[in-house]
This record gives C-alpha cells, structure tokens and sequence, in this order.
C-alpha cells in the first residue's frame, strides 16, 4: 500500500497527514500519532506496514500550529528540535486535532471501529485521546510522561482514564530512561484498581527494552519486543 498526504482540517487548520487506505474489510482504522519526529520516514513506512495488514491509516500531525511539515531524523539536533515543538503543544488542541481526525475517518469509513496507535510523544498524545468517546482501543507505546500533570492542565494524561470507554494497551520496555521505575508502577496500579480482571487496561513490560524499540531507523530498535508490538496490534485489529 502506498500512501499519499492530505489534509485534515482542525476548524480552519489544516493538517496535513498522511492517509493510506486500504480494500479490505477489516473492522478497524487506526490514526496513528507521530514520535516528536512528526510525520517522518518511519511514521509513514510504519502506517504503510499496518494497512498492507488491511487496516487503513491515517498519520496525523501533532504539530499542526508550530511545525506543520516536520519531517526528522533521529540525530540529536533532531530530537531537540522536536522537543521544542513537543513543549508548544496542549492538550486542548491535542484533543481538538483528534477530534478533527476522527470526524474524517468516520465519514470515510463510518462503520469501522477506531483505533489510536502512538509512538513516543505520540503515545503520550494517544492516552490523552484514548478519553475521547468513539475510540474503541488504544496502544500507546513508550508514551513519556503521563503521570506527571501537564503545565497547560495541571493533571496528568492518566488522570483521564476514568473516561476511557474502549480498551488502552500501554507497551514500553523495562530499560527506558524516560519511563522510570516509579512511572511504570503508577501506571501498573492506576490500571490494576480501574480494571483488576486486566480486561481493557492492558499493561505490556518488555525486558531490556528501550525507549523506541519498534523504530527500526533508531539505535534502541529491539527486534524481539518490537515484533511483541507489532504482535499486539495483529491480535487486536484482525
């Protein structure tokens, strides 16, 4: 499957994303939320991978107001550049972007079932999401930071989960510096006490994992958990 850009609009903001469809009949869509590398080589490879699986995608932005075209690599000057982007972002235009997203999904396809897949600051983004109604699963995967409370909210993206209404995968690996010890067992009980069965708040450690592991194009790729990942996804939307 080949993808193409089009753009998606946030009230009069357009976003441009990356949208790759696909013929099947399969049950999910995903919109899949960028690294703080926005829309770069590897989000776009990555969607094309989901939908040649028959799931059509639909890469948004999250850096549609200060960065719209950010397209990094993985180099340190890089990452700074797209922390600094990270750090303008809210979480009221984060969900506002979702929300514009969706909408676009369900006119095309307003029968599929929905799913967020985010990456990094993306799977940050995407338990923000996961509160919206309308998405019936969630993976966020290595998404830093949601425990701490956000300087444009004052709470945390894991405060949300008491409006979460589908399912929330959380998949990170037990060697990532940037979700320490005590975040993961936050999140391990803030998921036990809502879900003690483990039925929608799904909780994936990998061991020796670290942060980026499913990106091939980064020196923390881990072939073994990322096709753990990969694995989960296949599970859940075929």
């Amino acid at each position: 499957m080949k993808g193409q850009w089009t753009n998606v609009y946030s009230d009069d903001l357009p976003l441009r994303s990356w949208w790759v469809d696909s013929d099947s009949e399969c049950e999910y869509i995903s919109i899949v939320l960028p690294e703080v590398f926005g829309i770069n080589h590897w989000i776009r490879s990555f969607s094309e991978k989901l939908a040649k699986q028959n799931v059509p995608v639909l890469a948004l932005p999250l850096y549609g107001r200060t960065a719209p075209k950010l397209d990094l690599s993985y180099r340190e000057e890089d990452l700074k550049l797209g922390r600094h982007h990270k750090n303008l972002t809210t979480s009221k235009n984060i969900i506002k972007d979702i929300s514009a997203a969706l909408n676009w999904v369900k006119e095309k396809y307003p029968k599929k079932k929905i799913s967020i897949v985010g990456f990094c600051f993306g799977g940050h983004a995407a338990v923000i999401a996961s509160s919206l109604k309308g998405i019936d699963i969630t993976f966020c995967f290595y998404g830093a930071g949601v425990t701490a409370p956000r300087k444009d909210t004052n709470f945390a993206p894991i405060d949300l989960l008491e409006k979460v209404s589908g399912k929330l995968n959380f998949i990170c690996g037990s060697s990532d510096d940037l979700i320490p010890l005590q975040d993961r067992l936050e999140i391990k009980k803030r998921f036990k006490k809502l879900d003690p069965l483990e039925e929608r708040f799904i909780y994936v450690e990998v061991k020796g994992a670290d942060h980026g592991f499913m990106c091939e194009e980064r020196e923390s790729f881990h072939k073994d958990a990322s096709l753990i990942g990969w694995n989960l996804l296949m599970k859940e939307l075929n």
